[in-house]
């Protein structure tokens, strides 16, 4: 069956101009550190990519529930795949909690805006934005990242020579031999080895050319980051958003929507949420 094969999530995206970087006025964004960057463990540390949170439903019976990966892009801002916060009516949306601190640390959510032409059945504009009800205090552990701007490269292009870094959590294995294994609880960052979208679209025939495609040692979370180090200084910049898989030729694959064609759309509702 198709929904085997093709995890879908829906994006909620926080929005800033598209030729300024994400983040409250005077405050950096997309902070690197150069030994976390060339260091090899799947766990992330503490202070590493502190924008991914973890975004929290309730059930009807009142207990909380982990939807989706999420990603602070400013001070009152999260993205992240738009079916993460379409749930049914089993599920709504509560709050979001950074890195790995208790559930009970929950930031409250005020309002939800869906991408106006977001279609699960053609996996088309996947992304949300979420606004909390009040401003994050940033630290060492609470920091957004930036947004990309138009005029970058876009990744995996013939020039583009850069490491692409997923950051998220951790979700379920689209190979089903694996799919009860237990799930890493921490944040995790894995290399990401990108391949042509059209070879993509020929292993899975409903897996959109548009999306960015690749595959990483484990399965990300729906709304988990796809990321890139660059500029003088380096910063980490967010180049996608996690929105679809499937297991082909023993890899599990993640098809990454493309922030930079939507940093309009981003723009103009976060602008309308100030």
């Amino acid at each position: 069956m198709w929904s085997r094969k093709l995890l879908t999530f829906l994006l909620t995206i926080t929005t800033l101009h598209p030729t300024i970087q994400a983040a409250s006025v005077g405050q950096e964004c997309g902070i690197f550190n150069e030994k976390q960057y060339n260091s090899d463990n799947i766990i992330a540390e503490p202070t590493e990519h502190p924008w991914v949170v973890r975004i929290v439903g309730v059930t009807k019976d009142g207990s909380n529930t982990l939807l989706c990966t999420g990603i602070l892009i400013d001070s009152r801002r999260v993205v992240t795949a738009a079916h993460c916060v379409s749930k049914d009516e089993s599920e709504s949306i509560y709050g979001v909690v950074f890195g790995d601190s208790d559930s009970s640390n929950i930031n409250l959510v005020s309002a939800v805006t869906v991408h106006p032409d977001y279609s699960p059945r053609k996996f088309e504009n996947d992304l949300a934005i979420i606004e909390l009800t009040k401003e994050v205090v940033f630290s060492d552990l609470v920091q957004p990242i930036c947004l990309p701007s138009v005029s970058e490269m876009v990744p995996g292009s013939e020039t583009s020579n850069s490491k692409l870094i997923v950051a998220g959590l951790e979700g379920p294995s689209f190979d089903r031999r694996h799919s009860a294994t237990q799930r890493l609880d921490k944040r995790i960052k894995m290399t990401y080895t990108k391949i042509d979208s059209k070879e993509c679209h020929e292993k899975q025939a409903r897996f959109p050319e548009e999306l960015i495609c690749g595959h990483t040692e484990r399965s990300p979370l729906s709304g988990s980051a796809l990321t890139e180090a660059s500029g003088t200084p380096r910063q980490f910049h967010l180049l996608g958003i996690a929105v679809a898989g499937f297991f082909s030729s023993d890899l599990d694959h993640q098809g990454y929507l493309n922030i930079r064609p939507h940093l309009d759309w981003i723009s103009k509702n976060s602008s309308k949420l100030r």
